[in-house]
């Protein structure tokens, strides 16, 4: 419209005068209008070409806006709300350091956290209701793409009694409290492959009551690592080694794919892989 030629149009572009002479022939075609014709030197358009300019530019900015790169997070003057899905264990273990973190950097940005299950996953990711979730995944669904942010071991809590190991008859012969909603879990299979059984007389389905049973009874609690350490902060709690090998669980972060290059959710997930580093557990034998 602008150059009023096909030579300097052709230029421009990159293209030949023929290959521009071309596309004008099949646009004519298209909208059933010369669009140009020749006066003199010049290519002048015609009433239906200048009727089409505006709105033809308007869709090239469009076009424009969306194919430019995307613009850079800025933490600092964010207001951005982050949804992130975590049970109680990942977010005991890393939501404090994730909030500190985060207000370091922004005084704007707002976390919501929603409660979810392993079984929830996949479904929360696909329908947009939260941005990552951080938990025990065993398979990865291939629209989703995930980083282990760390592996946690199994550790048993008791009351403080003395600095004296915990043996493997000991542990068989203690009263359990088992985290879950049912009497039994994977530590009760792990026992079985040994030969071997405990006894478990308490169940619960949260793990906040916990350390109150364990600190006011003789119960032993078996539990992850990272979570005992936190329990025992301040408590009259002892962490000590199973006397059995349990294998450790990875700890994920999730997100779907379609966000991968989200430059606000890439800098979330920078921020929640920077927070996995454990302080050492000081056990008492």
């Amino acid at each position: 419209m602008s150059e009023r030629s096909t030579t300097k149009t052709g230029q421009i572009l990159g293209l030949s005068q023929s290959a521009v002479s071309n596309s004008l022939t099949q646009l004519r075609h298209v909208f059933d209008d010369p669009l140009f014709v020749r006066h003199r030197n010049e290519m002048v358009p015609t009433a239906r070409a200048l009727e089409l300019a505006t709105p033809i530019s308007h869709a090239l900015q469009e076009v424009r806006s969306i194919a430019k790169a995307p613009d850079t997070f800025e933490p600092e003057t964010s207001n951005r709300m982050f949804r992130i899905g975590m049970n109680d264990y990942s977010a005991f273990v890393l939501l404090g350091d994730i909030a500190n973190r985060v207000r370091v950097q922004s005084s704007g940005i707002q976390i919501s956290v929603r409660n979810i299950n392993q079984s929830d996953i996949r479904a929360v990711l696909d329908n947009d209701e939260v941005d990552i979730c951080i938990a025990y995944i065993d398979k990865v669904d291939p629209r989703h793409e995930a980083l282990v942010l760390f592996e946690d071991e199994w550790v048993c809590a008791r009351r403080s009694v003395g600095r004296s190991p915990l043996t493997l008859d000991a542990y068989l012969a203690a009263n359990h409290v088992v985290v879950g909603n049912a009497m039994a879990n994977h530590i009760d299979r792990q026992l079985k492959t040994l030969g071997a059984s405990r006894t478990n007389r308490i169940s619960i389905p949260f793990c906040l009551a916990a350390p109150v049973l364990v600190e006011k009874s003789d119960l032993l609690l078996t539990l992850p690592s990272r979570l005992a350490r936190e329990f025992s902060r301040g408590r009259n709690i002892d962490i000590l080694k199973l006397p059995f090998l349990t294998p450790n669980f990875p700890v994920s972060m999730v997100w779907h794919s379609r966000f991968a290059h989200d430059s606000g959710l890439r800098w979330m997930r920078d921020l929640i892989a920077s927070t996995t580093v454990a302080e050492p557990i000081q056990y008492v034998a």
